[in-house]
């Protein structure tokens, strides 16, 4: 029995599945992180990670697992820097097929499972990746923090300690935020976060996690938090049309009704701000009003795994077409 191995690791965790030569899912398991291998010890954290998880889905009770393993293919769709990542990864897994590729690869996989469209990413950064009919695939985006990320959790946050800050100047309108930052974070003063964050106490992660409390206080009404978040969609719809774009042409206009045959799909924690979703919608549709607009066909974990089926010449359509719906929304 052939084993395949789709692999989607994240800045919040990373997660495995397996699967047969059929399409059947045989186990999954989801453990830590996979992003900063480039920094001290890096490289260790990303091995016992996946050391960790391929040892739960071995343990599977299953038939196809006993005895010897051998994987037929894997695909590893790992974000951020990618050699050290290779490396490690070359280490563990020992297939016919093995791939690591940037995580916006297996995610617009899983996103439009082969055909024409765009996937953008609204996590922790951003990124967008899309492909034409014609195979052609591009990325746009994906700068990082400190050059790009616009629309993303780490942008947001920035932007809301910065209408913070503003306002503790008295140069920016009032905001709830303050409130909450400072009742929230235990501190007296911004000063005290400012020398958090520089300091390394206050990671970049807890920065973008500011994203949840700024669609709480747009949802309470917030004028300030709600125009962070118009903004955020609108980042992300602009990095969706740009993208559009070069892959697919001019806009529409009224005086050319050429209709563009792709979607646009969303995923990541931004996109849960109906805030965020709905600024996002508008600036796409904005100039192509007739291409589809909704969140991804399977997660990029599906992703991965049908590209590992996909580089050992499996009939893609024939495994999506037998997985039922639950399988679909597998680890979604």
């Amino acid at each position: 029995m052939k084993l395949f191995l789709g692999v989607d690791g994240g800045q919040t965790s990373t997660r495995m599945v397996l699967g047969d030569e059929r399409g059947r899912i045989l186990a999954q398991a989801e453990g830590g992180p996979s992003n900063h291998t480039e920094e001290p010890g890096g490289p260790e954290r990303l091995r016992s990670v996946l050391r960790a998880l391929l040892k739960e889905i071995l343990n599977t009770p299953s038939r196809e697992l006993r005895g010897r393993v051998e994987w037929e293919a894997a695909c590893c769709g790992m974000t951020g820097e990618l050699e050290i990542k290779r490396r490690v990864i070359r280490g563990l897994l020992h297939s016919r097929h093995l791939s690591v590729v940037h995580d916006s690869v297996n995610a617009l996989e899983g996103a439009t499972v082969g055909a024409a469209g765009i996937i953008v990413i609204g996590g922790t950064g951003s990124v967008a990746r899309g492909r034409n009919g014609k195979g052609l695939e591009l990325t746009m985006g994906g700068w990082g923090h400190g050059f790009g990320d616009e629309g993303s959790g780490y942008w947001i946050g920035r932007e809301v300690v910065r209408a913070v800050l503003a306002q503790w100047d008295q140069m920016g309108a009032r905001t709830r935020l303050s409130s909450m930052l400072l009742r929230r974070l235990s501190i007296q003063s911004p000063y005290e976060l400012i020398r958090r964050y520089y300091a390394g106490t206050f990671s970049r992660d807890q920065l973008a996690g500011l994203a949840a409390w700024a669609d709480e206080a747009a949802e309470a009404g917030d004028l300030v938090a709600r125009e962070i978040l118009t903004r955020a969609g609108l980042e992300l719809g602009r990095l969706a049309k740009a993208l559009a774009k070069r892959l697919f042409g001019r806009p529409q206009s009224k005086t050319s009704p050429k209709r563009h045959a792709f979607s646009v799909h969303y995923s990541g924690g931004v996109f849960g701000s109906a805030r965020v979703l709905a600024s996002f919608t508008d600036c796409v549709r904005a100039s192509f009003p007739t291409c589809v607009v909704s969140p991804p066909q399977l997660s990029p974990l599906l992703g991965s795994l049908l590209l590992a089926y996909r580089s050992s010449k499996v009939n893609v359509d024939a495994v999506v077409g037998s997985w039922p719906g639950q399988v679909k929304r597998l680890a979604g």
